[in-house]
């Protein structure tokens, strides 16, 4: 671990602001892109996306060995800015498609480069605290943002205003690097050239990684549905409006900020991993069901059961993270960046389902299906060997 607790801060820091220019546009990205494309088309293009992302991530590990992370990072900062003032500009529709496209394929970059950082200066022993503090600044960046998104959207639905916002929070992190980086770790590790096929056989092949890879695929494929889909479906279908939702989607966001990080020092110190990883899932599949049966338009009741969904996800994502990170170490940046493809692939097959579902049945039909998917998710988490 590393001596100086400010590389901590610095790069918890760099995860804050990043993570907010990214989330306030989150929840209504489905929305502003139905701008350009009709419902089901959204699906189909977040797939190209998505697979654009997991083609190039492929090659990523060959630009970490001939270049520093340092420059990596200045380059994905840069393009995150860029493009997100063009979104912000209301330009011609092609224009927008690409830099929402450059925009993502930035985002997923910086934060395998932000892993790389963090898992360099942890210890196995504090694996699951270090990692559940990473996750808990996070997600409290992820709280903060809805109601910045339903102040700056407001009732007019100005959704190029939060791309706008955003680009200024990413070049006061960009700034920030610039001034701190001489402090960050970069260094001691080598990352050497892993070809595909190695990469996928030192994570598949290990039966823990491949199941709670599997298991974090499905909470992909749950977050990627119901990001994209909720938001649309309470504003246009059950008339909420965005500043009501940014309430809603606030109290959705508690579960993260208040339960991580005492899961990963539970998981730690006493539990393992397993049994709450299973609790998780259970809670995400039966709110998911209640989802799929709940007609009404009350704020209350839908706060209650989103509020529930992310109780189960708070629990599924902090006990991956400590689980995994507890199975490999800094030098496997090859399983690192294949692990993190678990977001574009879940975002793949979640997108590409809701193209094929939305193109013949209603919109509900998504969280049917949503509640199917967790359900065979369970079967790897009943098949890994607990860290305790």
């Amino acid at each position: 671990m590393a001596k100086n607790k400010s590389t901590f801060y610095i790069i918890y820091a760099l995860a804050f602001a990043t993570t907010i220019a990214d989330a306030i546009t989150g929840y209504a990205q489905s929305s502003y892109l139905n701008l350009f494309l009709p419902l089901n088309y959204i699906g189909l293009f977040l797939s190209l996306v998505t697979a654009i992302t997991i083609a190039t991530s492929f090659i990523y590990p060959r630009f970490i060995a001939r270049h520093s992370i340092s420059r990596l990072i200045f380059i994905t900062y840069l393009g995150s800015i860029i493009t997100s003032l063009i979104l912000s500009s209301r330009g011609p529709s092609w224009l927008i498609l690409i830099a929402f496209i450059v925009r993502y394929l930035s985002f997923t970059f910086l934060m395998i480069n932000l892993d790389i950082f963090l898992e360099n200066i942890s210890t196995n022993s504090r694996t699951g605290t270090i990692r559940t503090q990473y996750l808990t600044v996070v997600n409290i960046a992820w709280l903060i943002s809805p109601l910045l998104m339903g102040n700056i959207i407001g009732h007019n639905n100005n959704y190029p205003q939060i791309y706008h916002i955003g680009g200024l929070i990413l070049a006061a992190a960009l700034i920030l690097f610039i001034f701190t980086r001489h402090q960050l770790p970069h260094p001691r590790i080598h990352y050497k050239k892993q070809n595909i096929k190695k990469g996928i056989r030192k994570l598949i092949g290990h039966n823990d990684r491949r199941r709670i890879f599997l298991s974090s695929l499905a909470l992909q494929f749950f977050y990627a549905l119901m990001n994209l889909y909720i938001p649309i479906y309470l504003h246009q279908y059950m008339g909420l409006s965005w500043p009501t939702l940014s309430i809603i989607f606030t109290i959705m966001l508690i579960p993260f900020v208040i339960l991580e990080l005492p899961a990963g020092v539970l998981a730690d110190k006493l539990l393992g991993e397993k049994e709450m990883l299973l609790v998780g899932n259970i809670i995400m599949i039966i709110s998911v069901v209640g989802i799929f049966l709940t007609n009404t338009a009350s704020p209350f009741i839908w706060g209650f059961l989103l509020f529930c969904s992310r109780v189960g996800a708070a629990l599924a994502e902090s006990m991956q993270e400590s689980y995994f990170y507890k199975k490999i170490d800094s030098h496997d940046t090859a399983v690192i960046n294949l692990y993190r493809q678990n977001r574009p692939l879940g975002w793949l097959l979640a997108s590409f389902t809701a193209f094929i579902i939305l193109s013949f049945c209603s919109l509900p039909t998504i969280f049917m299906i949503l509640a199917i998917g967790l359900t065979v998710g369970l079967i790897p988490i009943l098949g890994i060997r607990d860290t305790r």
